[in-house]
Order: C-alpha cells, then structure tokens, then sequence
C-alpha cells in the first residue's frame, strides 16, 4: 500500500514539472480589438474581463497607415465610418491570428495572438488593389474587398510568417462599385460580397449579393447574382448551426433589414423581409447571437435595433432602439457602426465612432441589452474608430 501511495506521489510530481497538471494549464485570455485608422495605424486593444467588462491594454502600430478618417464613400471628407465597410479587422477561427486593413496605404496586417493576449506583428503585406476595406479568412486564405478598382476583390494565401501572396484578383459588380463587406459562407463553399454602393450623392446601390464559390486551392470561380429585397445591402452575417446557410442582412439605403436563404448553387433566396428598421438611418453593421436568436443592427442614427430571428432564419422587429448613446459635442449623431458577439453570447460590443468609444452591454434573455461600460478608443481624428473583432 505504501508502495503504492509513493508511486502515485512521484506521477503527481512528474505530471507537474512537465506542465500536466491542471492547475498549469493557462486559459486563453479572452480579448477584443479595433483599429484606430490613424494615419499611423493602430490595434485597439483590451482584456474581456468575465463580467463582460472591458480593460484596456494599450495600443499596437499595424506597421500600415489608415486614412486618418478620411470617408472616399463621402467624398473625401473627414466623417465617422471612414471605411465604409464591416470586417476591417477579423480574427481566425482558431483565435491564433489577427488580420487588419490598411486603407491608406494598401496593405494588410498580421498578428499572431498569443494565449495571454499579446499581439506580435507578423508582416504587413500590401494587396495589390486600392484601399482595402473588408477581410474573410477561410482555410488559410484571406480575402480583401477594396473600394476602388476594376477587380475590387483579391484572394491571398497566407504563409507561416503571416505574409500574404496572392492567388487571384476578381472583378465585382463593376468598375469602382465599392464594396462593403467580403464575408465566406460556414461551409466554406462560397465568398460572398455585398455593398456596391457607387456614389452618395446620390446614392446609387446595384441592390444584389454576389457568390462566388471557392476551388480547392482558395481561387474563386464565376460569381453568381441574386437580386436583393431590400436596396443598398451593406453587411451581412451568417448563422450557425441549422441556420448556417441564412444570412442576415442590413440594407442602408432602404433602411430595412432582410435575411436569405444561401443555396448549394450560390444563389440566394428570399427569407423575410425588407422589415423596416423603424425611424432610424443607416443600417449599415450587424451582429447575431450564436444561438440565432437575435440580431443587432447598428445605425447611422446613433442607435442599435433589436430584431429577434425564428426558426427558419425570419426576422421580426422587436425594439428599434435598443441602444443609444448621446453624441458628443460637434457629432450630430453617436454613430453606431461595427458590433460583436462574444462566443458565449452573453455580451454585445458596439463601436460608436461619432463618439470615439467602445460600449460593452450585457445581452438578456429576451435580447435586451443593459450597458456595462465604455471605453475611449482615443483615435487622433476622434471619429476614425473601425472594426471589432474578439476572442
């Protein structure tokens, strides 16, 4: 028995030293970042505490230029969303990598992200196209959509040291038609692209997704079209789970919110919608819950609107202001652009770029969001906050 007891001690002590045993086993720390799109471009960086609080960790430089909120979309204007766009900052699945667009100068950012959280800069790239906007990353490929050019959409292989070559560039619905989003479907099969916007004044959306379904090297093929039910589709998620082929879908220009079917053709079909976003401009960013209960949908307007989706991927107007917060001097409007759902989908975390700030809310069972705090993003424009992404 002593025999026994002695050799159980000296496993324990084994186990120990080589980092076996369970008190050794360090967690991922669980994070969130922006960019800054400074002229000197910047990670926004901060610890996702277990309340869902936000701690900030400082900044690091992307190595990449931003424009320094310098909006193309407006004109060349100094205003809030600069990029127009979702998904100017995305982490891999895995939560090993952090990607960033450059807008200013061409380029894409890669970090690796380490368990305890740090970021450590891995190459900035440049894409070949003009101003990079929109990030996806499936199967070590990274797709940029930029918001000028003849083919405004590049597919990029990304190597062990994080830079990136590219596979093929891809025409979108036509010259200059600046895109909002790239976004690949759950299954990996497709790319799809939205946006298409053209100019602001006025605005002249080409009101249609386009799906392009991916070879087994990453490369795209021809892209297929489905007409949109509501104009201006801006940013889109997909669901999860038995809802992994129905993508929800903020349509600016209408000011309506929508969700599709996507098929093994690449074709969309029609699920509900356009449900009006009831007296707010600008739904441009949406985020879902992972259990596809509910959606949020930020606005142009300052607030974020609360649509709960069915079974079958229809969406319903439940509050369209489930979120506000009140602009700061100068802004007419707090600007609720980009969100993000943390993966246990407790907390929702929404930009407000016409505040320069990040606001942390606790989501309840019915969908309802009660603010646990904010935190000062500090961008040298104080409106050039873009991008959120999280582990």
């Amino acid at each position: 028995m002593k025999l026994r007891i002695a050799m159980a001690a000296a496993v324990s002590a084994f186990l120990a030293a080589c980092g076996g045993g369970s008190d050794n086993v360090q967690s991922p720390v669980a994070q969130l970042f922006a960019q800054t799109n400074d002229s000197s471009n910047a990670v926004v960086h901060f610890v996702r505490n277990a309340d869902g609080s936000l701690s900030a960790r400082g900044s690091v430089l992307t190595g990449g230029k931003g424009t320094a909120g310098v909006n193309y979309f407006m004109g060349n204007i100094v205003a809030p969303d600069a990029l127009t766009s979702n998904n100017s900052v995305i982490v891999s699945s895995d939560k090993t990598r952090l990607f960033v667009a450059n807008a200013g100068d061409n380029t894409v950012s890669t970090f690796s992200v380490g368990t305890s959280g740090d970021l450590t800069l891995q190459a900035v790239s440049p894409t070949g196209g003009v101003r990079p906007t929109s990030l996806a990353f499936s199967n070590n490929v990274l797709y940029v959509s930029h918001q000028q050019g003849l083919q405004e959409l590049g597919a990029y292989r990304v190597s062990a040291d994080g830079k990136l070559t590219q596979i093929g560039q891809y025409a979108v619905a036509g010259p200059e038609a600046l895109p909002t989003e790239v976004a690949v479907s759950p299954d990996g099969k497709f790319v799809v692209v939205t946006g298409f916007l053209k100019t602001v004044s006025p605005v002249q959306p080409l009101n249609m997704l386009l799906a392009y379904p991916t070879n087994s090297d990453g490369s795209l093929g021809t892209p297929v079209s489905t007409a949109t039910a509501g104009v201006g589709p801006f940013g889109g998620r997909f669901g999860s789970g038995t809802l992994a082929s129905v993508f929800s879908v903020a349509e600016a220009a209408g000011g309506t919110a929508s969700s599709y079917s996507l098929s093994s053709t690449g074709a969309f079909s029609v699920l509900s919608g356009p449900v009006v976003v009831t007296r707010q401009k600008a739904p441009c960013w949406i985020a879902l819950t992972p259990d596809n209960r509910f959606a949020y949908v930020g606005n142009g307007s300052g607030t974020v609107s609360l649509f709960s989706i069915d079974s079958t991927g229809k969406l319903s107007m439940t509050n369209p202001v489930a979120a506000t917060e009140t602009p700061v001097a100068g802004q007419t409007s707090a600007f609720a652009n980009d969100s993000w759902v943390s993966p246990d989908g407790k907390y929702l975390y929404q930009d407000y770029a016409g505040d320069d700030k990040i606001v942390a809310y606790a989501i309840g069972v019915n969908g309802a969001l009660k603010k646990l705090g904010e935190q000062p993003a500090n961008t040298q424009a104080k409106i050039s906050l873009q991008g959120l992404a999280g582990t």
